[in-house]
Order: structure tokens, then sequence, then C-alpha cells
């Protein structure tokens, strides 16, 4: 009997509502995987690729429980499977490995207890633990290999395509990154412009880290508080992204930023801006909800970054939406 094989049949529902409430169910069972995975070091132990039982002699487990994991991480797509080996995949490889070129690896392991968190419990009940202080020099040097890892695997490339947009990226010749969070971003500039004049500005802990890792590229290092030190002066361009939160009068930071620029330099903000009542996007929504019970809610309304750079002084403001890897945000740039 020959066998045949039928048309797929797509039934009602699949891509509504109900298919995405089935799948939230699967989501929490996702990232348990991939935890499990990264807390295990099983992503450093697939070069070359190896079997279930290899894995689980070397790490004292069960090799048809592991055998279970390792199928569904490849059913994720992070893993390959050929003849009972695993590997990771060719797109999963540098993301995932400790010693990979773009690794995740302390992101992922650090933002989870940032942003989950018992929601029910928090609402009956926050306790009386304080949140973390998002604006303290502290909260900040302790994230310093997530934020490493953040701008190595996705925000370094967005920050430089962004900034090649520019009208006045070519002519540029003095560029600030305030608010740098790691040495990533300069070094990346300082290795694609040679002929550009780098400073980076960050809280003292995080700017003896930055100076640290520069490898002996010629960048200068301010370290001090937006709030009250000195950016320095004669900037083509200033670029800050996720930082803004921290100022205690946007509007007077903005305008000694605006103060730092060369005549017709400009100044590049990238937040997120919410919209409709700070119901959207989702991605910020939900993911800063956590901290935002705990008292740490200080994403931007749509708009809000926009007019205090123009009661800072700014000229010609434009605005426009980036889609990225880690949601959509809104780049405004404003001119001296």
């Amino acid at each position: 009997m020959r066998n045949r094989t039928l048309p797929v049949v797509e039934t009602p529902g699949r891509d509504g509502l109900a298919g995405r409430l089935f799948d939230l169910i699967q989501a929490p069972l996702r990232w348990q995987l991939l935890a499990a995975g990264l807390d295990l070091g099983l992503f450093d132990r697939l070069d070359p690729p190896a079997t279930a039982a290899d894995l689980a002699g070397s790490l004292g487990l069960d090799a048809t429980r592991l055998g279970r994991v390792l199928d569904a991480l490849t059913a994720m797509r992070l893993l390959d499977k050929t003849h009972g080996r695993y590997g990771l995949t060719a797109e999963a490889a540098p993301l995932l490995r400790a010693d990979g070129t773009r690794s995740m690896r302390d992101l992922l392991l650090t933002l989870p207890r940032l942003r989950h968190g018992d929601v029910a419990g928090l609402l009956k009940d926050p306790g009386p633990a304080p949140a973390p202080d998002m604006a303290s020099p502290g909260f900040w040097d302790g994230s310093a290999n997530s934020l490493r890892a953040f701008h190595r695997a996705m925000g370094a490339d967005t920050a430089l395509d962004l900034l090649s947009l520019l009208p006045e990226w070519k002519a540029a010749r003095r560029l600030l990154d305030l608010g740098a969070g790691s040495e990533v971003l300069a070094c990346r500039l300082a290795d694609r412009y040679p002929q550009l004049d780098i400073t980076v500005f960050d809280l003292p802990p995080m700017a003896d880290r930055i100076r640290a890792r520069l490898n002996g590229r010629p960048v200068t290092v301010i370290a001090g508080d937006m709030n009250e030190t000195d950016f320095g002066t004669g900037y083509d361009v200033i670029w800050t992204a996720m930082t803004l939160y921290y100022a205690r009068d946007l509007a007077g930071v903005l305008a000694r930023i605006r103060r730092a620029l060369a005549p017709g330099g400009v100044f590049v903000t990238l937040h997120e801006a919410l919209t409709a009542e700070r119901t959207a996007p989702e991605a910020h929504v939900t993911g800063r909800l956590v901290p935002a019970l705990r008292g740490q809610d200080r994403s931007f309304d749509d708009g809000a970054i926009a007019a205090a750079m123009a009661r800072a002084g700014f000229t010609r403001i434009d605005s426009r939406l980036v889609e990225t890897a880690f949601g959509p945000f809104r780049m405004d740039c404003g001119r001296r």
C-alpha cells in the first residue's frame, strides 16, 4: 500500500488569542530549559557534539532524563541532533557559549532576577525588602557583566547602525557616549573610525571598568554623575541609550548636553516610548512590570524626551521608531 502525504490542515484559532494563551503555558518551560542549560554549563560542552550519555557522565546526571532535556532544547532550535549527538546550532553558538563572540550568557543569567517575580504576591504585599536602587552606582557596578553582554550581543551593533544614519556622521570628529555602560561601543567605534576622538562618560565604578578594558585604544574616560559632572565641550555627536531615566531634572540635564555640543552638533538618544495610556508596546510594559511594582517605574511616555529637548533649547528635533531585537524604541535627535 502506498502512503500519501496530504496537504496541511490549519484549524481555526491557530494564530488567534486561544493559540497565544496556550503558548503562554509553554513559555515558562522554555525559559527553564534555557536556564538549566546555562546553569549546568551544557552549552560549553557541545563542541565537538556529544551524546546524552557523554554529557551525563561528566555532569553526574541521569542520561535518559538529560536526553529528554537535550531533545527539548533541540525542539527549540538551540541545538542540532545528528545520529544521537547534540551540538549548538550555528546561530546559537556565539550567543550561548561563555566564550562566544556575542555571548549573552551573563545577560541571560542576570536580567531575569530583575524582570521575573511573583506578580500576585507583589500586588498583595511588595514586602519589607527595598527594591534595588537602579539609580545607584552600586547597582550598575553589580550589573557590569550583564550590560557588557548586552552590548556585545546586540546593543553596540544597534548603536553603530543608528549613528551611521545621521547626516552629520561622516563629518563627525568628536563623540561622547553618555552613560556608556561598557567599553564595547567605544572599542568598536575606535577600531572602525580611527579618526574619531571618542569620550565615554559613566558612574565611577563603571568608568574604572571601562578604562581597564580599552586595551590601549585612545579613548577618554570621564567618571561622574550626569546630574552634576561636567561633560566637556565641542562634541559633534553625543549618544545616549536607556540612560536618561536617572536625570533628576530631565530638561536641565538636556540643556547641559546641548551646551556640550559643538555648533551644529547633534544629540542622539534611544529610549522606549510608551503609548496608549502606558499599555504599549507590550515588550516594555510587561518586561518592566516587576521593577515597576517594586517602585522602579522609570519608562518614558512617547514624546516626553522630545518635548524636554525642545524646552532645553534643541532645534530640528527628529524622532523615529526603531525596531530592535530587544523591543521597539524611539530615537530622538536634536541639533544645537
